[in-house]
């Protein structure tokens, strides 16, 4: 798979002005039931009960290893949970969650996905265009706003680098020419990636089974409160025993690094090229989930080409 060159026509909107990124395939799911709260509290990392009508928790599903199986966030829905599923992972989500239902779990799952459309605005002048939708102001990280938009209800979500807009299907397309009027730019595919990578956010590539939540900075999404939950154990011993042995890190070299790359520190192999884009900017930029120890400013060896971790 070939690094993406810098498309990046909506690039500078987005890190001066105001842009917005259309999520395809967004999944959503839908648990209700009197025990949804328990039951999601003993598959997950973080806290549910910090849930609320004003508060999203981003939390992780992790196998007995502590392994990455699932990345999303919980939004309160009257009687519900509504969970902000990866792209087009609803369908799968919703089967595990069912395969692991106890004979008392009083919960139903829905897939929700049909009835929502995901939208992520970036830039440092977001006011305008959340205004111009209803909502009051710009949510702080993990807040949930709501406004009341042609008779709907929209939700904006503060996450790290975005706000996260929930939009009814039916009003997808008039949002978007709502957005548009305020001259607030579209991104790609291309361009939403290189936001990321250039922010130093784990993305999709990075949220696999190859790795535990500490080791692709999700540290917040973890709670060290909570109760049982599966893979608890493991997550533990990494905190109290400094066992975290991996840690997400930012490369940037003079050409294009690749995905799948090798990556060699004094003669050892440390890690694989997870997400790579090109920057308008800073040039070749990658993220790599990376053995330690490692720092700022090493030089390191990628498909015989140096590198710098940032």
């Amino acid at each position: 798979m070939s690094t993406p060159a810098p498309t990046a026509p909506s690039y500078p909107a987005a890190t001066h002005t105001a842009a917005w990124y259309r999520v395809p395939q967004p999944g959503a799911l839908l648990l209700s039931g009197t025990t949804r709260a328990d039951y999601l509290q003993r598959q997950t990392t973080n806290d549910v009960s910090l849930l609320s009508p004003q508060r999203a928790v981003p939390t992780v599903l992790t196998n007995p290893s502590a392994r990455i199986l699932e990345v999303f966030t919980l939004l309160h829905q009257n009687d519900s949970v509504l969970l902000l599923t990866q792209p087009g992972h609803a369908a799968g989500l919703a089967a595990y969650f069912k395969r692991h239902l106890f004979f008392n779990d009083q919960v139903t799952i829905q897939d929700a996905s049909a009835a929502w459309a995901q939208l992520e605005l970036y830039g440092p002048q977001l006011s305008g265009a959340l205004a111009s939708l209803g909502f009051a102001q710009l949510p702080a990280l993990d807040e949930v706003m709501t406004s009341n938009w042609q008779g709907e209800t929209l939700y904006a979500i503060g996450e790290e680098g975005c706000v996260q807009l929930l939009i009814p299907a039916g009003l997808i397309d008039s949002s978007i020419e709502q957005l548009n009027d305020q001259s607030v730019a579209s991104l790609s595919h291309e361009e939403r990636e290189l936001l990321r990578i250039q922010a130093g956010r784990a993305g999709t590539p990075e949220f696999t089974d190859a790795y535990t939540p500490f080791e692709v900075g999700l540290g917040r999404y973890v709670s060290d409160t909570k109760g049982c939950y599966t893979g608890q154990e493991v997550l533990a011993r990494q905190v109290t025993y400094d066992k975290v042995t991996r840690g997400l890190a930012q490369l940037s070299a003079a050409q294009p690094m690749q995905p799948g790359a090798s990556i060699s520190l004094d003669g050892r192999t440390i890690g694989q090229v997870s997400s790579a884009a090109v920057s308008p900017v800073h040039g070749p930029l990658a993220l790599a989930v990376l053995r330690k120890p490692f720092e700022p400013g090493q030089t390191v060896t990628i498909d015989g080409h140096p590198a710098t971790i940032r």
